[in-house]
């Protein structure tokens, strides 16, 4: 198990080498600086500011997915976001998310499985969103978007079904009466059951409703960071963000080194290409956009880590009565 986590850890580290060789290959020294210290201070601000608003409703949807496990101040969801953000800066393969559920399960002894599912839950409205924001680009026609990959869409849908009708299925399941079984799979079902246990509380066409809506917002608003910081470097900035932004995320999919280097970088420059961004500028943007994120999500993320690890020793430990066992 080790073998492989250690692979998995060497894997995302080339992977990330791979495509910051891409990046940075045949570039112009000279005008990538030029570019780098010409970047737009107020636009960068401006940029960190809506990443932060985004914070703020993604906090909101952790709010609706936490209330019939606890109750939960915002100001606490909203530092396991940004803890979560910092621990993806500095871990391998996007770790910050097991980090956050283990954050909000220190603050508020939450069981660990529930609080992963409802980070799940959240990482879930995302890839609905980003299935619609896909299809909104290609309806647009924006430039750099093939029709093609509207099949990415259809896909993340048909993703969300197959997951919604496993879900709904497995939660039935787990409602039945419990059969005699051995210990360990009454541990096992009680864990699964631990797990689902915040998806059964999402049951109320009103609470879906909220999600999907705090979802598309946090979205919008990640649209209008990525919008304010290029605004100066391209002429057609609207249609350039949007591709930005899908880009961007269809590249944190791939399992990569801390903070996604590399990925970024590519990102920009496949995005901003088709709108006349040299290679040079479009990296100078993405290194500037990194270590603004890297500055801000330390800065907001560690005074609540420190307070979180403070209460690590307290975690709950699982009785015998509580999983069903003897």
């Amino acid at each position: 198990m080790m073998l492989s986590k250690t692979f998995r850890i060497a894997a995302g580290i080339v992977i990330s080498l791979l495509f910051v060789i891409a990046a940075f290959y045949k570039i112009r020294l000279g005008d990538f600086l030029v570019a780098l210290l010409g970047t737009n201070l107020i636009n960068l601000l401006l940029c960190l500011f809506f990443f932060c608003t985004s914070c703020l409703f993604r906090a909101g949807i952790w709010h609706i997915t936490t209330r019939p496990l606890k109750h939960v101040s915002i100001s606490t969801l909203f530092g396991g976001i940004m803890v979560g953000y910092m621990a993806n800066n500095f871990l391998p393969l996007r770790a910050g998310e097991l980090v956050r559920a283990h954050y909000l399960s220190a603050r508020t002894d939450i069981p660990y499985p529930a609080a992963f599912c409802t980070v799940c839950i959240e990482r879930v409205f995302d890839v609905l969103s980003l299935a619609l924001l896909l299809t909104a680009g290609l309806i647009w026609g924006i430039r750099g978007l093939a029709v093609d990959k509207a099949v990415l869409a259809f896909t993340a849908l048909w993703i969300l079904v197959v997951t919604a009708v496993f879900i709904t299925v497995a939660c039935r399941r787990l409602n039945r009466p419990a059969e005699k079984s051995p210990a360990f799979m009454l541990w096992v079902r009680y864990r699964i059951k631990e797990f689902l246990g915040p998806v059964t509380n999402l049951k109320q066409p009103k609470k879906l409703f909220s999600l999907t809506l705090l979802s598309l917002a946090a979205w919008a608003v990640n649209y209008l960071a990525l919008l304010v910081l290029i605004s100066g470097a391209v002429r057609n900035s609207t249609e350039a963000a949007l591709l930005l932004l899908l880009f961007i995320n269809i590249g944190l999919l791939i399992p990569s080194s801390p903070g996604a280097l590399g990925i970024i970088q590519v990102a920009f420059w496949t995005a901003l290409a088709p709108f006349g961004v040299t290679k040079e500028t479009a990296i100078a943007l993405s290194i500037a956009f990194q270590v603004g994120l890297y500055v801000f999500t330390l800065a907001m993320g560690l005074p609540y880590y420190l307070r979180a690890t403070l209460s690590f020793s307290l975690m709950p430990e699982y009785s015998h009565k509580e999983t069903g066992q003897s």
